[in-house]
């Protein structure tokens, strides 16, 4: 009896912190890419950095014949962080229409995870692939795909 209780308390135990390092994990990700979001939608260099691994990173950006997607090349982060944070600010009546919506967090050995998300920016809802991957302890977009939701 207070062996199978004892296997009940370890059982129930280990799924507990799991699950903590879980939600911290999650929670780490959210901020990252509230992150990217705040940096985006503010032109702040910084908060662009905090989210990108701005190494090595890259962005798909589709290729465009005659109006048509032909395939997609690789945009550094390191570039679009910089070209991101230079343009015109935007107006708070355009930043009242933003808005960030983290639809889903998949995370693989606390080492590697990938969102899905919704952010519109004015008139343009964007829908985002992430991957991220922790490096030195921080969770960074690594890679980016997107679509402009019609």
């Amino acid at each position: 009896m207070i062996k199978n209780s004892l296997i009940i308390f370890l059982l129930f135990f280990s799924f507990s912190t799991f699950s903590q390092d879980k939600k911290n994990e999650i929670d780490l990700i959210k901020t990252t890419i509230e992150n990217y979001y705040n940096g985006y939608i503010n032109r702040d260099f910084m908060l662009l950095e905090k989210a990108f691994d701005h190494q090595n990173g890259t962005m798909k950006v589709p290729i465009l014949k005659d109006e048509k997607i032909i395939g997609f090349q690789n945009h550094f982060f390191k570039d679009l962080i910089q070209k991101w944070s230079s343009r015109e600010k935007l107006s708070d009546d355009v930043l009242k229409k933003c808005a960030l919506t983290i639809l889903n967090i998949d995370i693989v050995e606390q080492k590697m995870a990938s969102a899905k998300i919704n952010m519109k920016v004015d008139t343009i809802t964007y829908i985002d692939i992430l991957s991220l991957q922790k490096i030195a302890g921080d969770w960074k977009i690594t890679n980016k795909t997107f679509v402009i939701k019609e």
